[in-house]
């Protein structure tokens, strides 16, 4: 080809788009011509819609545990992730896990209120015995607790303080016998979720690669994994991300948090079919957990993306629900970030009905 001005640009573009809409061929295949972005879904792409053997596991930000203080008997008003409903908060170790699958969930997670040591630290053995016993009893995975904050955050004080409160829930859920800690690499700004402009900078990737190597080493010797959660406006936000970090910090510990909502921006709205085949097709073996929400646009003229409940957006539940079912062993899938007590039913309905139209077992 004869290089001028006009084709370099075409090629340079058309080689942009490409790499932008991820690895798969499948994806790639679809490109557009480079003044167009590729925000439509390609013609003709059709999963793979066979379902796998192994069942999901549905879980609730709404329903969750809280470590009890007074003897077992009340719970204190501790986490900020569970969601626990507040008349949980009078209710034994046995009474919130026999709640739970009252409830119809069969796993559950807890949360640790941001910058604080875990309560669960706190716990006797003899709570620990009538915890593990009563997750036996009903069949209930206590799978992680949950840590919220930006571990690269520029104020070095506060950096500090999340990074030690990272390593202290590893502690905590070690204590517990949990497999995971569910954390973020987080924002240069100190919510942890936040848009910065030095988010999407190699100096910023160096230094989350850094400060999780350290958290690694500190929490050596555990066999807790940390799952870490993608975040749309941070640096960790497409599966591509997540396989990079696998494979530079190379310990078998680093593990995924899957959430597409987390990774949706405009370009993948209305291509989340394809996203969810690839964090699927790159991470399968490193998932641990996943989270059920979805995504919608408002009709106004500057884009507003929200959360919804699953079934009220565009999230193919569908595919999400079987490939999660192609996993080796059941993954918890956590409902989360609903409103009220209506959305939840609504949602949970909305994925056991969907479970069933493509043939994969929700854990009973």
């Amino acid at each position: 080809m004869k290089i001028n001005r006009r084709n370099a640009m075409k090629t340079a573009a058309a080689a942009g788009v490409a790499a932008s809409v991820g690895n798969s061929d499948k994806v790639a295949a679809s490109v557009n011509p480079y003044w167009i972005t590729p925000f439509s879904p390609p013609t003709g792409y059709q999963p793979d819609m066979t379902p796998g053997d192994t069942p999901v596991r549905l879980c609730s930000h709404r329903v969750g545990l809280r470590y009890p203080a007074d003897g077992g008997k009340k719970a204190e008003a501790l986490d900020n992730l569970s969601g626990a409903q507040a008349s949980t908060r009078d209710m034994s170790l046995t009474g919130q896990v026999k709640n739970i699958r009252d409830k119809g969930f069969t796993a559950c997670e807890s949360g640790i209120p941001r910058y604080k040591d875990s309560p669960w630290l706190k716990i006797t053995e003899s709570e620990l015995r009538e915890l593990k016993a009563a997750l036996k009893k009903y069949d209930v995975d206590f799978y992680g607790l949950h840590t919220t904050g930006s571990n690269i955050q520029a104020n070095l004080e506060e950096r500090e303080k999340c990074i030690r409160y990272t390593i202290k829930g590893a502690e905590a859920a070690e204590h517990l016998g949990l497999r995971n800690l569910t954390t973020h690499i987080g924002s240069v700004d100190s919510t942890p979720y936040y848009v910065h402009p030095d988010n999407w900078t190699m100096d910023t990737w160096k230094l989350g690669m850094d400060v999780f190597r350290r958290i690694l080493r500190e929490t050596s010797g555990m066999k807790v994994c940390l799952g870490i959660e993608a975040t749309n406006m941070t640096i960790m936000n497409n599966p591509r991300a997540h396989l990079r970090m696998i494979e530079e910090l190379g310990d078998p510990r680093v593990k995924v948090c899957l959430d597409p909502v987390n990774m949706t921006n405009l370009q993948w709205y209305h291509r989340n079919t394809e996203l969810i085949e690839e964090c699927f097709d790159l991470l399968s073996d490193h998932i641990i957990y996943a989270h059920a929400k979805d995504n919608y646009i408002e009709k106004k003229m500057s884009l507003y993306l929200t959360e919804v409940a699953p079934g009220r957006g565009v999230i193919d539940y569908e595919i999400y629900l079987v490939r999660l079912s192609r996993l080796e062993t059941p993954c918890p899938l956590m409902l989360e970030h609903l409103p009220n007590d209506e959305e939840y039913a609504f949602a949970k309905k909305y994925l056991e009905d969907t479970a069933k139209k493509v043939g994969v077992k929700m854990y009973k």
